[in-house]
């Protein structure tokens, strides 16, 4: 089967920026038959329907590309390509074209700066004050931590990305303590925003992708669970699992895609998760790389060698984390360079202990921001 025939199938045929997108997703060079057996990405972005309007859902503001993208769904159920209407199930499928090339033009570009008007200092680039090494404040980090100095310019002109894992309604794994909830995803965010924080004082651009605007760096050993988190740059968290993913890989593409026609190369993301398996299995941060990158595997194997140098100095025993490819969204899906971190077992009464401890949490952050920088 050809490109067309499968961008036809899915109503994609009539603008050729369907098919450049579609060979650039899929890391083709050239329109060549396709492989039966092999899974191809399509040109179509998936969104969690708010049950609203288009515009709302997936924060544009321009009526034209929203009507195109209500046809297209409805031609797709039409087509009997969706198996429900999308007001019903609250998905909704966004054609590359309706937001990047109607009739030849660009119609929208999502703006990676915009953010919540009571946080706009504490997102994404770092400012000039913090590059000429005097002070800068974030806010997204707490009042306790928000002013930044900058110690080093390693990182200046670099891209990161730091995406801690579930949040919104999905807490992830949850332990219960003396009568309290741990749930993963805060704890992810914490360490999250521990190695944001410490890749920007070595001047790096950093973009916090799930965020959390009134939890800032927390130091206690109970941190409240909650269900207020959003997705850059101000997006409702969605249930559906699969859009959730999506949404944030998305946003992480957008924001590389922009920065790439620029000239920048050099972009990174960091995906931060607490596992969760049986209560009796002890484990050490560990580490996932893309499959087929080399540069994926070369950092990860720095990050272990920095963790396995650092255990035995601090913790004065044996590092025992390893590092392997395995078949995730968030390093399938995603255009930077990835390595995705669990950093211990919340089931696990020792695991869980370190995980709780402030210095333990920001210790994990350092060594990790160390093996990147390496």
């Amino acid at each position: 089967m050809s490109i067309e025939e499968v961008l036809k199938t899915y109503l994609l045929d009539e603008y050729d920026c369907n098919k450049q997108q579609f060979l650039q997703i899929n890391n083709l060079t050239k329109a060549i038959p396709l492989n039966k057996n092999k899974v191809y990405n399509l040109p179509v972005l998936i969104y969690d329907y708010n049950g609203k309007n288009i515009r709302s859902s997936i924060s544009i503001k321009d009526i034209n590309p929203a009507k195109l993208i209500e046809s297209y769904n409805t031609d797709l159920y039409k087509k009997n390509i969706r198996v429900t209407p999308y007001k019903q199930d609250k998905v909704l499928y966004v054609p590359h074209h309706a937001l990047n090339c109607m009739s030849g033009k660009k119609i929208f570009t999502p703006k990676a700066e915009l953010t919540d008007t009571d946080h706009k200092d504490s997102f994404g680039e770092v400012s000039e004050k913090l590059v000429s090494g005097k002070s800068g404040r974030y806010a997204i980090f707490g009042k306790q931590y928000e002013d930044i100095t900058l110690v080093s310019k390693k990182l200046k002109g670099k891209i990161f990305y730091v995406e801690g894992g579930h949040g919104g309604p999905d807490p992830g794994a949850i332990a219960k303590v003396q009568g309290r909830s741990l749930c993963e995803d805060e704890y992810a965010y914490d360490v999250s925003l521990r190695v944001a924080r410490e890749l920007i004082k070595h001047g790096a651009t950093v973009f916090v992708i799930n965020r959390d605007l009134n939890d800032g760096i927390r130091d206690g050993d109970f941190l409240l669970c909650d269900n207020d988190e959003v997705t850059y740059p101000n997006l409702k968290i969605p249930v559906h699992h699969k859009t959730r993913l999506f949404q944030r890989s998305n946003a992480i593409n957008l924001l590389y895609d922009k920065f790439l026609k620029k000239g920048i190369t050099d972009q990174r993301l960091i995906v931060i998760h607490v596992d969760s398996r049986g209560k009796n299995e002890h484990i050490d941060t560990f580490l996932y790389y893309q499959s087929g990158n080399e540069t994926s595997y070369k950092i990860a194997k720095r990050m272990q060698a920095t963790l396995e140098s650092k255990y035995a100095s601090r913790a004065n025993r044996d590092y025992t984390g390893t590092i392997a490819t395995r078949d995730l969204h968030m390093l399938r899906e995603t255009k930077p360079t990835t390595v995705f971190v669990e950093i211990g077992n919340i089931r696990n009464e020792f695991d869980r202990k370190r995980i709780m401890i402030k210095n333990n949490r920001q210790a994990i952050a350092g060594w990790l921001v160390e093996g990147f920088m390496k």
